[in-house]
């Protein structure tokens, strides 16, 4: 059993660091782990009580985090968004997706079961992505939110009426009436606990300045509301989602996440496994029809049945598809819907097999999915936009007539809009493009220059009279996007100046060579710090620009090379945007650099500087070096990250 374990720590450990490797969730690392530990894999680990109520854990501290996040108050408040666009998502999709089921040949019974778990998604991965991703206070994020707190408050109804389902059908509404009172009853207790008992609890506890105790103390109240939901018949989920809102509201909130957040992720780690472990390949092959009918369901027909929910709700057309693709996979409570109904007899293996494996190969890709929604949003949109091009072209041209020597801003974000504003008040003419119509429909309201159109698109740009215009500033950071444009705009033989911002180091050589200035916006940044810490320090501001002026002349060569971070992978993402970099390196008696000149050491054909050297309170430039290197010495050294490793070696081992 040791050696089991051993091994599927291996395995997860392995399959996490390739993902983290390839750019992709941690959860598909989880996911593929369990499939190839589990019953249907290698067999080595089966699933067991214990396993189960531990991943089952993980999703309850999930939900409970989330819950922080959530004050009832926010809640409240936040209502037509999780009882009306929730409430329309699961009642619609389950109606679309069950006729469509009965139109297959399914009774209607079988087609309404499978419609209604096919209507959830998983709360598990969706949040812990989009947390990850740092989505969640986002539009999109919050639409995605407020649907799955629905669909986890809904699953207890479908719960409720499957045994009902099962044998007296004259009992259901009675069924149903009862779970409602239970979970009004639970909601208040939860409430009047929480805010007359729980405030004086936590006061008293981080009175006693044990971190080991509130630690426990705030498991202790996760797991007790989880217990009682699950005493009165409802997801555990829900509980623990209670707790963290009523604990939301105090003034431990944050101490309590960072507290729990390990606890969460590990269990976490092991409910993807277990989902993994159910996972049978072997139908994807005997009933591969059926699982594709059920994939196609979840990634196509549920987004294009929720986005114009969401586009109801008055939300963008960019946030409706990001949230409609976010939620475009199953859930662990529609595993677990089906695998009720199939326990009671509702439904046939037959039919229950190839629908849990679609719904499961669905989690294997929601991360990817979710990953990349904003892509996939962008291409949708596109493809939906390209037969209307010309029509978007002829508005662009009608707003844009009356411009002529002007600047066009490409993006009416942060950036785009102060710089507009200034140009404004310098007395030149500008216009903006952005593709966000909510904002552009105020801007315009309030009298600003500013176009519906993607600049992306080289008609639009036309359109905008960018033959006719000054300069082209691109404010957002997508470096792709950025290129795309600036190339588009020297293919029609335009001279322009064209300033991209640069957020990444690693794209300034490709903007440049596509023909645009580059705005380092983190280099800048560091530059305006210093400057302003200058004029702090009583230095003249005509001595301060002089200086700051100078550095970038050298295309901020001073700033682009310093001390990487000691953690590898920070160290890496560092070496991605700035691959020059700074090293010291201390000589001792024995290293073979030691008695030898800088000269004799020919460090310039590895592709290194020696910067400085430090002796003792002593610093030399390294060019300016003529005597032998001594014990002592710290040397300090610029250059990529290969070759310091190879001159650390050549000055310690020689060779």
């Amino acid at each position: 059993m040791v050696l089991q374990v051993a091994v599927l720590l291996a395995i997860g450990t392995a399959a996490v660091a390739l993902c983290q490797r390839l750019g992709f969730s941690p959860i598909v690392g989880y996911l593929a782990t369990g499939i190839l530990v589990g019953p249907s894999g290698a067999g080595w680990l089966a699933e067991s009580p214990i396993t189960r109520s531990l991943a089952e854990l993980g999703v309850v501290l999930l939900m409970f985090t989330i819950g922080l996040e959530f004050s009832l108050t926010r809640l409240l408040a936040s209502r037509r968004l999780v009882l009306g666009l929730g409430c329309a998502q699961v009642v619609v999709t389950t109606a679309a997706l069950g006729l469509t089921g009965m139109a297959l040949g399914l009774g209607p019974i079988q087609a309404a079961i499978i419609g209604a778990a096919l209507a959830m998604s998983s709360t598990a991965i969706v949040l812990k992505q989009l947390s990850e991703q740092m989505e969640l206070p986002a539009p999109h994020g919050r639409v995605a939110t407020g649907i799955l707190l629905f669909q986890d408050i809904a699953v207890v109804p479908v719960l409720v009426a499957l045994p009902v389902l099962a044998g007296d059908l004259s009992r259901l509404g009675a069924a149903l009436a009862f779970a409602l009172g239970k979970a009004t009853v639970l909601f208040l207790g939860l409430v009047l606990v929480g805010r007359r008992l729980l405030p004086p609890v936590l006061h008293w506890v981080v009175a006693t300045r044990s971190l080991e105790l509130f630690m426990l103390t705030v498991l202790l109240m996760a797991v007790a509301a989880a217990g009682l939901s699950s005493a009165a018949g409802f997801a555990p989920t829900l509980g623990g989602f209670m707790a963290g809102m009523l604990l939301g509201e105090t003034l431990f909130r944050h101490q309590i996440e960072a507290d729990i957040r390990p606890f969460r992720d590990l269990m976490l780690g092991l409910f993807f496994a277990t989902i993994g472990m159910q996972v049978d390949p072997v139908v994807w092959v005997t009933q591969a029809g059926a699982v594709a009918l059920t994939l196609a369901a979840l990634l196509i027909v549920k987004p294009l049945i929720l986005q114009p929910l969401v586009r109801a709700m008055r939300h963008t057309a960019v946030d409706a598809w990001r949230a409609a693709i976010a939620l475009a996979q199953g859930g662990e409570f529609g595993l677990l819907v089906v695998a009720t109904a199939l326990g009671l007899g509702l439904i046939d293996a037959r039919i229950a097999q190839p629908v849990l494996s679609g719904i499961m190969l669905s989690m294997l890709l929601a991360p990817v999915l979710l990953r990349a929604n904003q892509s996939f949003t962008a291409w949708v949109l596109a493809a939906r936009s390209a037969g209307g091009a010309s029509q978007a072209e002829a508005y662009v041209a009608d707003a844009s007539r009356d411009f002529d020597r002007h600047v066009i801003v490409c993006g009416y974000g942060r950036l785009g809009q102060n710089l507009l504003r200034i140009l404004h008040d310098e007395g030149i003419d500008a216009t903006a493009l952005d593709l966000d119509a909510e904002r552009v429909r105020q801007a315009v309201a309030a009298g600003e220059p500013v176009i519906f159109g993607n600049a992306a698109q080289p008609g639009v740009l036309r359109a905008a009279g960018i033959e006719r215009a000054r300069a082209l500033a691109i404010t957002p950071g997508d470096a792709a996007v950025a290129e795309r444009i600036a190339v588009h705009v020297r293919s029609l033989g335009l001279e322009l100046p064209i300033l991209a911002r640069s957020t990444r180091g690693r794209h300034d050589e490709a903007l440049q060579a596509a023909g645009a200035t580059v705005f380092p916006e983190g280099l800048e940044s560091s530059l305006a710090y210093a400057g302003q810490m200058l004029i702090m320090l009583d230095i003249a501001p005509s001595q301060v620009e002089a200086r700051l002026n100078e550095i970038r002349a050298h295309d901020y060569a001073l700033l682009r090379a310093f001390f990487h971070a000691a953690d590898s992978e920070k160290s890496a993402v560092q070496a991605l945007d700035f691959p020059q970099q700074i090293r010291s390196v201390l000589l001792s008696e024995s290293h073979h650099a030691a008695g030898r000149t800088a000269q004799e050491l020919q460090l310039e054909e590895l592709g290194v500087e020696l910067v400085d050297v430090r002796r003792g309170a002593i610093t030399v430039p390294g060019r300016l070096l003529d005597t032998r290197l001594r014990a002592g010495d710290v040397l300090v050294l610029r250059g990529d990250d290969d070759s310091l490793e190879k001159t650390v070696a050549r000055l310690t081992e020689g060779g």
